[in-house]
């Protein structure tokens, strides 16, 4: 299983009873999760209200005391990963850190500079113990099955389909990406080579009308996620999962219902 976009707490609970329902109920050997999997909005500077409510917080604490008032933003994203791990105990858990992961470190960078060496994903999200291998935002995209590599996603496009085509050509090989909160396949058959290039980007998981998904008026984005069998232990068959409106949604020919 695959998915990306939660941005905790902007998430669509449904949505992510979902994801959840799913995987208890085809109990995956591998979960990806491709980034924005939290918000982080309080470190942002397009959301001036919750960055001053965590100023607001940390202006006066020490250094010591500021640390624990970052890990605790984060609380709901690390239940997330452990529920998936209590859920799957013996599964290969991965993460590719988006660029919404990652803005912690980067205000960490510029205005905590004492905490950066304590700021860690296994501090925020408890990774090491949880078992959870990782990639961050600004790495290359990892190789994971077959031919299938994954990423946040670093192309955005306005149209279904090409964002993750962008990557695709780009880095040359087959990705599996979230991102653009779209929906959307690409393909790239390279016939001398005996090759097909694949990608796909994999919808998201937001609530659409929450305060922090209204920094768009057109919400031209699908919701949903990705799951893939891999044949022969070599080549992985990747299907993209609708989410509809009634929060139902169709794996291996399955009714769901959210």
């Amino acid at each position: 299983m695959m998915g990306s976009d939660f941005h905790l707490p902007y998430h669509d609970p449904r949505y992510v009873a979902l994801w959840f329902k799913v995987m208890k109920a085809y109990k995956p050997d591998v979960v990806d999760y491709l980034g924005d999997i939290s918000d982080q909005d309080c470190y942002s500077r397009f959301a001036d209200g919750h960055t001053n409510e965590f100023l607001n917080q940390v202006r006066d604490a020490e250094v010591t005391g500021v640390l624990p008032i970052v890990i605790e933003q984060e609380k709901s994203v690390r239940e997330l990963y452990a529920q998936t791990r209590t859920m799957l105990p013996n599964a290969e858990l991965f993460s590719a850190l988006g660029n919404h992961d990652i803005r912690v470190f980067d205000y960490a960078d510029k205005k905590m500079p004492a905490l950066v060496e304590h700021i860690t994903p296994e501090a925020l999200w408890d990774f090491g113990n949880l078992g959870i291998d990782y990639i961050h935002y600004n790495d290359l995209p990892k190789h994971r099955y077959g031919d299938i590599y994954v990423h946040h996603g670093i192309s955005i496009s306005k149209h279904s389909g090409e964002s993750v085509r962008n990557d695709v050509e780009n880095f040359g090989v087959s990705i599996i990406r979230g991102h653009s909160h779209r929906m959307g396949s690409f393909f790239k058959t390279q016939e001398l080579r005996n090759e097909t290039l694949r990608g796909f980007e994999i919808g998201h998981m937001t609530d659409i009308k929450s305060s922090g998904m209204k920094y768009t008026q057109q919400h031209n984005w699908q919701p949903g996620f990705a799951v893939g069998h891999i044949e022969n232990g070599q080549y992985p068959h990747i299907q993209l999962i609708q989410i509809s409106p009634d929060y139902t949604c169709v794996v291996d020919g399955k009714l769901i219902k959210g």
